[in-house]
């Protein structure tokens, strides 16, 4: 099995799953993975764009098994390093009298439309190398018979079906002198030993194209298998106004590479039970190609945050103070101690679903709210009767505490509540409010306690302000 992505952008989740089900199929029959860059694009083809993928796929988990070695370690192939061999076998179909060279007037060697034209496809050979040493930018094409129909089974789609009439004679070599795509790639598989090929949709009109080129070398094609494309929750092809789709977007929002692996899994392939979380061994005895659907698979943002919230709550404390520490302010750093803000993130600890998400969750530990919620303002604060002596008085009676902990300021409220014949709620939400400047927040008494006495009667003040200003 093999991955061939183009180097011409950011590896995005399309390619990440195509990637993983290579994966998940070589390690699961025990063959071997390959990682093949295809940068034979020389415009577009980018270092960056190359570094992005492999950086992508090692951060998955998703390793390969040979290749050039290089600092200790498997490189990937590179398609523009082997056209020597690529041009070796061009030049074998053209001496056997299955290609041929085409001067035809205004070739462009996009093979936009279908093409056989008798005038290049029936010169001797001699008269074709003597055009080639006159005029060496003069494409290649693979002479394909008319009228008939190319047959695969496709290990998704079942039996696919494609006349020649829609292909017509295929550019092999471009006037440029390098390989076409289509060819390169045959080349390639071949000689790599390819056994199965798993690919976007988007190629399925490659194949017919590359089953023609196998049959005139006289080689036995690999299995195919085009995975439906990732839509959005709209149903339309996934794109950037969907939210984040590149690898590396989502791994710099804090999404977990267990949790992203195992939400593109369930992507158009369904288990034969009704499990939606694996360990990565559980996907590789599980997977088979019987469970990847013919529909496209929906991308949905809601369901990875989920997914990435149970990741983070199955790690160890240790294990998530490490990774979202990498997501902290340094702003918050210059402020407050790292044991500080470590007790302020295990609050949150439960309730992050992702660790970008950190900084608009837990901000008002590190600074006082400038405005309130407008809602929370009117149903907490100034529409309660109580609300003015709960801020008044509770900040007062919370720096008086000899222990200021938790325990002891629950103790407090549940006290000051009853003495008032309030519920416990209507003397925690103003204050809440006051704090952070809207009703929701992780435990008030643990919350209570980080902040420090001090600091809550300075909220408090500053909303009771407030709140006798608009009166």
């Amino acid at each position: 099995m093999r991955f061939a992505p183009s180097p011409t952008g950011y590896l995005h989740t399309g390619g990440a799953r195509t990637a993983l089900f290579n994966w998940l199929l070589a390690r699961s029959r025990g063959g071997s993975f390959i990682l093949r860059i295809e940068d034979t694009d020389e415009e577009r083809s980018t270092d960056e764009s190359t570094s992005a993928i492999l950086d992508g796929l090692r951060w998955l988990g998703l390793d390969w098994d040979e290749g050039p070695e290089v600092g200790g370690e498997f490189g990937p192939y590179f398609q523009s390093e082997r056209k020597e061999l690529h041009l070796k076998f061009a030049d074998r179909l053209l001496k056997e009298g299955h290609a041929f060279v085409c001067d035809c007037p205004k070739d462009d060697s996009s093979n936009e439309r279908p093409k056989f034209d008798d005038n290049c496809r029936e010169r001797p050979l001699s008269e074709q190398l003597k055009l080639l040493a006159k005029n060496p930018a003069l494409p290649l094409r693979l002479k394909v018979d008319a009228e008939r129909e190319i047959v695969f089974e496709d290990m998704i789609r079942g039996e696919v079906r494609v006349s020649t009439d829609e292909i017509g004679d295929i550019v092999i070599v471009k006037s440029t002198g390098g390989p076409i795509y289509n060819f390169s790639c045959v080349i390639d598989d071949a000689t790599m030993n390819i056994t199965h090929v798993l690919r976007g949709e988007d190629h399925l009109s490659n194949t017919p194209k590359q089953l023609l080129i196998y049959e005139k070398l006289g080689w036995e094609p690999p299995q195919f298998a085009h995975l439906p494309l990732i839509v959005g929750m709209d149903r339309a092809r996934l794109s950037k106004r969907h939210g984040a789709t590149s690898v590396t977007a989502y791994r710099e929002l804090g999404i977990l590479p267990e949790a992203l692996v195992n939400f593109l899994l369930l992507i158009g392939w369904a288990p034969k039970d009704d499990r939606e979380e694996f360990t990565r061994d559980e996907m590789v005895s599980g997977f088979t190609m019987d469970g990847v659907g013919k529909s496209a698979g929906a991308f949905n943002t809601e369901k990875l945050f989920w997914f990435n919230g149970k990741h983070i709550r199955s790690l160890s404390n240790e294990g998530y103070l490490r990774q979202i520490f990498e997501f902290v302010p340094n702003e918050w750093k210059k402020v407050k101690r790292d044991d500080h803000i470590a007790k302020v993130m295990l609050l949150y600890k439960d309730r992050v679903t992702y660790f970008a998400e950190i900084e608009e969750l837990a901000w008002y530990f590190f600074q006082a709210p400038e405005e309130y919620d407008d809602k929370a303002w009117t149903d907490v604060i100034a529409g309660s009767d109580n609300a003015a002596s709960v801020l008044k008085e509770i900040p007062a009676a919370l720096k008086a505490l000899s222990e200021f902990e938790s325990e002891s300021i629950e103790e407090l409220m549940r006290s000051y509540a009853k003495e008032k014949g309030l519920k416990l709620k209507d003397v925690i939400q103003p204050l809440r409010v006051a704090i952070t400047g809207d009703r929701f927040s992780p435990g008030f008494f643990e919350m209570a306690e980080l902040l420090g006495a001090n600091e809550i009667a300075k909220r408090s003040s500053a909303a009771l302000a407030k709140l006798n200003a608009d009166t």
